[in-house]
C-alpha cells in the first residue's frame, strides 16, 4: 500500500509539472509579437466597382483565380488575389477588431499587371481609421495577369491600433498609371498585419463562389 501511495504521489506530481510547462508557454506565446494575414478576396466587397484594362468588373467579380495548387505555389496567399483596380476613389476596406491597443507593422502584397509601377500617397491612398498613413514610393513590377507575381510592400512599422474595430482602407485615387493617360491601381493579394494585439476578424469565405451568380 505505501509503495502504491509513493508511486501516485509520484505520477501526479509529473502531471502537474506538465500542466504547468505547457501554461507557461500559452502565456509566453500569447505576449509576443503575432503575424496576421487578411484575404483581399475574403473582405465585404458587396458595392465595389472595379474597372480592368479590356472589361469591367465589380464585387466579387473582381476576384481572380481558382484556388488551385499551382496559383498558391505562384505565390499567390490562398491561390486568389483582387484586380480590376483601374478606377478613381475605388476602395478595398479592411475592417477587425484589437483585443487592446497597440503598435503593428502593416505589409501589402501587391502586383501589377499594367507594367511597372510606383505607388505613392499620391496615387495610392493607405488609411488606418480613418488617418493617411504616410508611406515611401511603392515599386512594383509588371507581371501577367494569370502569373502575376506578388511583392510584399511595408507601409508602416508604428501603426496605431486601438481596442475594438480598426479599418485598414485601400484607396486608387486618380492618376495616370495605365499608359500614362488612365487611372490605375495594384492588384492586390493580401493584408499582412504584424502586432502583439490581439486580431480577429470574419472572412467572407463564400466571396469566390458567388461569382457568376444571379443576386
Amino acid at each position: 500500500m505505501k509503495l502504491k501511495k509513493v508511486l501516485g504521489l509520484v505520477l501526479a506530481g509529473a502531471l502537474l509539472s506538465g500542466v504547468a510547462a505547457v501554461a507557461a508557454c500559452g502565456t509566453s506565446d500569447a505576449g509576443g509579437v503575432q503575424k496576421y494575414v487578411m484575404e483581399a478576396e475574403y473582405i465585404n466587397l458587396d458595392g465595389v466597382s472595379g474597372a480592368g484594362v479590356s472589361s469591367d468588373q465589380s464585387g466579387v467579380e473582381m476576384i481572380y483565380g481558382d484556388g488551385t495548387q499551382a496559383q498558391k505555389d505562384l505565390g499567390w496567399s490562398n491561390g486568389y488575389y483582387v484586380g480590376y483596380t483601374y478606377a478613381s476613389n475605388l476602395t478595398l476596406e479592411f475592417v477587425f477588431n484589437a483585443d487592446v491597443a497597440g503598435t503593428a507593422t502593416i505589409v501589402l502584397r501587391l502586383g501589377s499587371e499594367i507594367g511597372d509601377i510606383s505607388l505613392d500617397p499620391t496615387n495610392f491612398a493607405v488609411k488606418l481609421n480613418g488617418e493617411n498613413v504616410t508611406y515611401s514610393n511603392m515599386y512594383v513590377e509588371n507581371s501577367l495577369m494569370e502569373e502575376m507575381k506578388f511583392y510584399d510592400k511595408t507601409v508602416s512599422t508604428t501603426a496605431n491600433l486601438k481596442a475594438g474595430e480598426n479599418k485598414l482602407t485601400l484607396t486608387v485615387l486618380t492618376n495616370n498609371l495605365v499608359n500614362g493617360a488612365k487611372t490605375g491601381g495594384p492588384c492586390v493579394d493580401c493584408v499582412i498585419i504584424e502586432t502583439a494585439s490581439k486580431l480577429t476578424w470574419t472572412d467572407k469565405t463564400e466571396n469566390p463562389d458567388r461569382r457568376g451568380a444571379i443576386e
